[in-house]
């Protein structure tokens, strides 16, 4: 359960603009260079990854 405590808010900022960054600025840049899968891919791991991150931080706010 200690672990938990570890996502803090600035450990949360740092996950959802890396989400953001990987699911818009690095997705168009895959498909400039016409990686289409990979354009898509980046976009569903972005979203994941700022999902989690919101789950694990609110996780680590309302328990003991």
């Amino acid at each position: 359960m200690r672990i938990v405590h570890l996502f803090d808010k600035y450990f949360f900022i740092l996950m959802v603009i890396e989400g953001i960054i990987l699911t818009f600025i690095d997705s168009k840049k895959f498909k400039r260079n016409r990686l289409i899968k990979t354009a898509f891919k980046s976009k569903i791991i972005g979203v994941i990854l700022i999902v989690f991150s919101v789950v694990l931080y609110a996780f680590s706010i309302y328990s003991f």
